[in-house]
């Protein structure tokens, strides 16, 4: 057998001995060789991944990155994918909800890892599409950002009160500026009515003529014409007064609306701004957003990316349909009967000592019932002994009244008597647990 061949079974998990035969390995070479296919794959899609995350780092580390990702990634298949061949190959019982379980575990995990590195390899096969759904994306989310800065500042009501007020008050200037017809007429009447007062005056003026006899000539005309003169001034206060009032109230109005919206568009044109800068950085071809939005939008983009993703899935289950293909190779049934073997062994020990321990326990209560009974027999045998004295000394008490004996021989003989009956209460304590011993 060929060191490739060795190394091919070796990734299935399987360790070969001096003593294996080519036979026996059966298709564990072509099963080690579909997990390092995947296991390469997996390293290319997450190498791929580590090179764009790290895409703000210098070279040298982008590598160093792309290659832990990448090694990482083989490491997931390959550990996975090893274990579950060995196991299955090896298995002694036929699990077959957990071989399911397994694979639905798998796909998930495929679907998942997939859909997270396609985001980085996708951009490699779609990138036109990409960059004119990246441009397209910027423009929506810009419109929707100032929509929503807008009615966040109420900026469109601040504007349109700063100009209504800025209209207002061109108004009243104006009005203040070009005064009515009827002011003007009066102001040039009482204007007229001096000219021609001062052209008499004049024109009757002379050097025999008093200036006094002048005045009092043309007093009456004088006194119309400042008549007039005081009606046009009492009009005119009349007319540019309220309106003076209300312009200054509408200029301090404007200062206060003027702030205000000079404030909001100030802050909509900072946030604004930022928002431009967060799409421009940040929504680029390798953003999931845009990614996903592609995908949803563009029936060729959805379509080249499901054929990837199933092609993926096929080939990083080829190792196992090729394990429900070949089936269990005679490698793996010798060690699946040496530990089925091993494991009836175990059985057998851990029932005989389950037997001992019940003998043990046997023999432990045994013990402890004779003790029982010999605590027992010697309660018993006192209790006798006890009750027989009790016996002698009432016949002895009653007797020694009865014949008038002295005390002294009394009590030697009641101190004879009950030896007598402790000796023979005694020798009936052993003859009962001589009796239960033998019953036993």
């Amino acid at each position: 057998m060929n060191l490739f061949s060795r190394l091919m079974v070796g990734v299935t998990g399987h360790h070969l001995d001096s003593d294996t035969q080519p036979q026996e390995i059966g298709g564990l070479s072509k099963i080690g060789l579909s997990i390092c296919f995947a296991s390469v794959l997996a390293a290319i899609q997450f190498g791929i991944a580590g090179w764009y995350l790290a895409s703000n780092l210098d070279p040298d580390s982008r590598m160093i990155i792309a290659l832990v990702f990448g090694f990482v990634g083989a490491c997931v298949v390959l550990i996975i994918d090893r274990n579950f061949i060995y196991a299955a190959d090896t298995s002694t019982q036929d699990k077959g909800y957990l071989t399911y379980s397994y694979l639905a575990i798998r796909v998930f995990l495929i679907l998942v890892i997939s859909s997270l590195s396609s985001q980085f390899t996708l951009p490699l096969l779609l990138k036109s599409e990409l960059e004119i759904h990246v441009q397209d994306l910027r423009d929506e989310r810009y419109d929707t950002a100032k929509d929503r800065y807008n009615n966040k500042y109420d900026l469109p009501e601040k504007i349109r009160n700063e100009r209504e007020l800025t209209k207002q008050i061109t108004q009243i200037r104006s009005s203040l500026t070009n005064l009515p017809q009827s002011l003007v007429h009066q102001k040039l009447a009482a204007e007229q009515c001096l000219r021609e007062y001062k052209k008499k005056a004049n024109s009757a003026m002379g050097p025999e003529v008093d200036d006094e006899e002048v005045a009092n000539l043309y007093a009456r005309e004088k006194i119309q014409c400042e008549q007039k003169e005081m009606a046009y001034k009492e009009a005119y206060k009349l007319y540019i007064t309220p309106r003076q009032a209300e312009l200054a109230l509408k200029n301090d109005a404007y200062k206060h609306v003027s702030a205000d919206a000079n404030q909001a568009q100030s802050s909509f044109k900072i946030d604004l701004e930022r928002a431009e800068q967060n799409n421009t950085q940040f929504l680029n071809a390798s953003s999931s957003d845009v990614l996903w939005s592609l995908i949803r939008n563009n029936p060729g983009a959805r379509t080249k990316y499901l054929m990837l993703t199933l092609a993926q899935l096929v080939l990083e289950l080829m190792p196992l349909l090729l394990k429900s293909l070949l089936g269990r190779s005679p490698l793996g049934v010798r060690i699946a009967i040496q530990n089925q073997g091993l494991a009836e062994d175990l059985d057998v020990s851990q029932h005989r000592s389950r037997l001992a321990k019940v003998g043990r326990d046997g023999e432990y209560k045994r013990s402890q019932s004779e003790m029982d009974v010999e605590v027992l027999g010697a309660q018993i045998a006192a209790q006798k002994l006890k009750n027989q004295l009790t016996l002698l000394k009432d016949e002895a008490r009653g007797h020694r009244f009865s014949m008038g004996f002295s005390e002294k021989p009394n009590v030697q003989n009641s101190k004879n008597v009950a030896t007598t009956a402790q000796s023979d209460s005694a020798k009936e304590g052993v003859d009962s647990t001589a009796g239960i011993y033998a019953i036993q």
